[in-house]
């Protein structure tokens, strides 16, 4: 490995950027060991090639998070319109991993809002792991629930 390109120091400017599902493939061995932590925490409800399927059919959408200096993939978020019945119209946050989150969730989170209000959207929903909450609740965000599970097989 070129030890210098190891030692290469990030810019810490952090820019987010959709990415199209034509796109998809060139960027899908950056975030997968992302969501891989992501989908541990499913138990057993979605994975990585669930995923990548949604996004490369529309479905879904995959917002990567990178250091505008060295192009660095520091995180990901998946995303995916909410029509409900009443024509609420929501962003659902699916999935938003990565490392350093403290210092881009901001840009993270301006960018979706702004991409949400873009499509009709009413806001921005979601269901995560309850340390999520730190980074959202100065944001005007209301924890309207949590969300817990029995397991039947984690009790044998």
């Amino acid at each position: 490995m070129n030890l210098t390109a190891e030692k290469q120091e990030a810019s810490g400017i952090y820019d987010v950027s959709l990415v199209m599902p034509d796109q998809l493939i060139l960027i899908w061995d950056g975030v997968e060991k992302y969501l891989n932590k992501s989908v541990k925490r499913s138990k057993g409800r979605i994975g990585t090639q669930d995923i990548f399927h949604d996004c490369l059919n529309n479905q879904s959408s995959l917002w990567i998070i990178f250091d505008t200096g060295n192009f660095k993939i520091l995180g990901c978020a998946i995303t995916q319109f909410n029509d409900y019945p009443t024509g609420k119209r929501m962003l659902n946050l699916d999935h938003v991993t990565g490392k350093k989150m403290g210092d881009w969730i901001e840009r993270g989170l301006e960018v979706m809002e702004k991409w949400a209000k873009d499509n009709k959207c009413q806001g921005l929903e979601g269901v995560g792991r309850q340390g999520f909450w730190n980074w959202i609740k100065n944001r005007n965000w209301e924890k309207t629930a949590i969300f817990v599970e029995y397991n039947f097989e984690d009790n044998k």
